[in-house]
């Protein structure tokens, strides 16, 4: 946006500092009834105009376009109503023409700049593109700290699978630490790998979809699945 504007990033800065200005001073000054005309005007105006353009690509014949026609006279006259009321509540510098509001490229008095040549309707644009930027940084952040987080949960549960296996197949734990006979023992080391391995398996879908999300921006993994990468620990025998 900032080349096709031809502008800085201090001037973009800037702008959004004018808009946050301007929405506060706007609300200060309580003007909840003029914004609520200003408003119907630019819904009117751009009903009339959509319904404008239909009226030459509409397919249904005769018929169509009179429902149409009817339509644009009759928020026409709604919109000449809500013109009067709007010229009577700003000052005479501010009042606007009917026919000029319904133009290609209507720029409405609310929206020019007071105070350098930039109009508030582009600064109005340029702070919604930077708003929406900074929402999809914060969002992205908050996503990289849950998949860090469900990685470091899968993590801590193969660390532990892991363990728990070397101490099942250690002759000299087995005594220590499992008060398990031999066929008990082998049950529960079969029972530890089958879970590593899912463990596994949901380490490798998680890493993979962490790839897609992230569209080719790599993150290492690799390290902590190496450790888990091993057919020979995956075995049941």
């Amino acid at each position: 946006m900032r080349i096709q504007l031809a502008v800085t990033q201090v001037e973009v800065e800037g702008w959004v500092t004018d808009i946050k200005e301007w929405a506060e001073e706007t609300t200060s000054q309580k003007n909840a009834d003029l914004d609520a005309v200003t408003n119907r005007m630019e819904v009117l105006v751009a009903g009339i105009k959509r319904r404008s353009q239909r009226l030459y690509k509409d397919t249904d014949g005769s018929k169509g376009r009179a429902r149409i026609r009817r339509k644009i006279r009759e928020e026409k006259a709604i919109l000449s109503s809500v013109v009067e009321k709007y010229n009577s509540m700003v000052p005479d510098t501010e009042r606007i023409i009917f026919d000029s509001i319904l133009s290609d490229e209507t720029v409405w008095p609310w929206q020019l700049s007071h105070g350098d040549a930039v109009d508030l309707k582009t600064k109005r644009k340029a702070f919604d593109v930077v708003m929406a930027i900074r929402r999809l940084e914060e969002e992205k952040k908050i996503v990289l700290s849950e998949m860090a987080k469900h990685w470091k949960s899968l993590s801590t549960r193969a660390d532990t699978l892991k363990e728990m296996s070397c101490q099942l197949s250690s002759e000299a734990l087995k005594s220590e630490l499992w008060a398990l006979n031999e066929e008990g023992i082998k049950g529960f080391l079969s029972l530890t790998l089958r879970k590593k391995q899912e463990v596994t398996r949901m380490m490798k879908h998680a890493r993979d979809c962490y790839a897609q999300v992230l569209t080719g921006t790599s993150m290492d993994f690799q390290n902590d699945w190496d450790g888990y990468d091993s057919d020979s620990e995956l075995s049941d025998d």
